[in-house]
């Protein structure tokens, strides 16, 4: 596993700001024989940091819960009363393995290395040393570029594209593993063997997501008592249209952003951090660090939220042997071509509030036979019209 890090410093994922809510194989490496070694200097942010700031936070606060007349319903809604940057720091200093990527001639050599984690006055930087690959030995170093990852899962030794996977999902507070980043292709300076004003970027975009578990008094009768279960809500979903990966390869060759391209092995559902949630807790803001894949065209967004949900039995635990599967809905969201990496998206309206009826589907999640999954949401829409939890 991944050594623990943070970000450093505030880091300003909320610059890129995407509402959707109604508002807004191991790594291998190219040896190295020769002893030609070169040094980088790199940087992680923009703003000076809080050196005793330990957690990654969504940027959100006081989240509250509004019920609003909505059409011919009511609606129950949690939202962040304030929003903020995202804030995130290394954990402490320590020495972590980087990915580089050296290109010459249309040809390219990636190097295993390790960066440096320094605090220097609550400031986050990093230092790099390398050797150069011996088949670069003796060319002029400005006629070279290198391009880094911090966080690779591999890298191709041919075409020099690295892999990289999404951090397990964690709920706000909580320490999350490793969010990759890169810094762009950059060439080496004529005569020098250091090259300075490097800085590591975001690769992907974090996914903030409030889930609260309330009953509230309900203008239809309730057939399925929200107080009386026990929530435990597992996976999240853009919808099909695959906005976000959990797996992508990175391509830094052109310089500038990279090209990140989904692999095989990707998925578009992805796990949440296993909560057991009954009415009446604090909502749960869940964090997810998932990679955007640039779409051919503007689609749609269905965020969607899926789950089990048992019947309690005596305080907060519950039988196990009678869990049924539940989904959150939303409607779907103005159509979007992709999400910018470093950007933040804060999905609202993932509410436990009313029961709509066993009439849900699994079309967003790829399980497009099952169409008995248990709607709950924030909209008093009763079970009489099928679907009607969706609108």
């Amino acid at each position: 596993m991944m050594k623990k890090l943070f970000l450093a410093a505030q880091l300003l994922l909320g610059l890129g700001l995407t509402s959707c809510g109604q508002e807004d194989t191991p790594i291998t490496h190219q040896r190295a024989t020769t002893t030609e070694r070169i040094s980088l200097s790199v940087d992680f942010a923009s703003e000076e940091s809080n050196a005793r700031a330990m957690t990654i936070t969504s940027g959100g606060s006081d989240l509250e819960g509004k019920r609003d007349a909505w059409s011919d319903y009511d609606y129950m809604r949690y939202r962040f009363a304030r929003k903020g940057a995202s804030k995130a720091v290394f954990s402490q200093e320590a020495t972590e393995p980087v990915t580089l990527v050296f290109y010459h001639g249309g040809n390219v050599y990636p190097v295993e290395s390790q960066v440096k984690l320094q605090n220097v006055n609550g400031h986050y930087r990093g230092d790099i040393e390398a050797e150069l690959p011996a088949a670069l030995s003796g060319v002029t170093r400005s006629d070279i570029q290198v391009a880094g990852v911090l966080g690779a899962t591999s890298v191709d030794a041919t075409t020099g594209k690295v892999t990289v996977t999404a951090p397990p999902a964690i709920v706000e507070g909580e320490e999350m593993q490793t969010m990759p980043m890169y810094f762009q292709k950059t060439a080496l300076r004529a005569g020098s063997t250091h090259l300075s004003g490097l800085r590591f970027q975001f690769l992907g975009v974090m996914v903030v997501v409030p889930v609260a578990v309330k009953q509230e008094w309900s203008t239809h009768p309730i057939e399925v008592s929200i107080a009386n279960h026990v929530f435990t809500p597992d996976v999240f979903t853009f919808g099909p249209a695959r906005f976000t990966e959990s797996q992508v390869e990175v391509d830094l060759s052109q310089g500038g952003a990279p090209k990140l391209t989904r692999t095989s092995s990707s998925t578009y559902v992805h796990p949440l951090r296993k909560t057991e949630v009954i009415s009446g807790d604090e909502p749960k803001v869940h964090i997810l660090y998932v990679f955007p894949v640039r779409l051919e065209y503007p689609m749609p967004m269905r965020p969607t939220l899926y789950g089990q949900y048992y019947p309690k039995t005596v305080g907060r635990q519950y039988d196990q042997t009678r869990g049924k599967e539940f989904v959150i809905p939303r409607a779907p969201a103005p159509g979007v071509q992709e999400f910018e990496q470093g950007s933040r998206s804060i999905v609202y309206d993932m509410t436990v509030s009313f029961y709509n009826g066993n009439n849900g589907v699994g079309t967003f999640k790829g399980d497009n036979q099952k169409t008995d999954y248990s709607v709950f949401s924030g909209r008093d829409v009763g079970t009489k019209i099928p679907g009607r939890g969706w609108s």
